[in-house]
């Protein structure tokens, strides 16, 4: 066998296996488990407060109560920045109506020699696409 032969036959089997490596390489790196998974799941049971046989008593006797008086107490806060709002809005300099403008009359130039007054609108002659193909969507170019 010629010798180029040989070194192409030695750089394929080389390529082979250096892709084998990649991929056995690349496997193992993705079956391992890290972060939480890698945790048992009692992990940070030592973390965790005791639980007590008694709950603690509360400071307020009656928390729905002041509960209840501290929404009451937001609301009324809320309704007077509404109004605060509304009368500073009302209060604020009433902006300058629009001014209508006269607009130019349009001109129309029919070129087009055909003798309809208007009655088409899409453009001189010039286009260089014609007239006579309808109104349906047959051109790439008509966009």
């Amino acid at each position: 066998m010629p010798r180029a032969t040989l070194l192409w036959i030695l750089l394929a089997a080389s390529g082979v296996l250096l892709v084998a490596g990649v991929t056995l390489a690349a496997s193992r790196l993705s079956t391992q488990t890290i972060g939480l998974s890698s945790e048992p799941l009692t992990a940070g049971d030592e973390l965790s407060p005791r639980e007590r046989a008694t709950p603690e008593p509360t400071a307020d006797p009656q928390p729905t109560a002041r509960r209840a008086r501290v929404r009451r107490e937001r609301a009324r806060r809320a309704a007077a920045r509404r109004e605060r709002a509304r009368a500073a809005a009302a209060a604020a300099e009433p902006t300058a109506a629009p001014t209508a403008t006269a607009v130019p009359p349009v001109v129309t130039d029919d070129d087009s020699g055909s003798g309809a007054s208007g009655a088409d609108n899409s453009g001189s002659d010039d286009s260089g696409h014609g007239r006579g193909r309808g109104r349906g969507r047959g051109g790439g170019d008509d966009d």
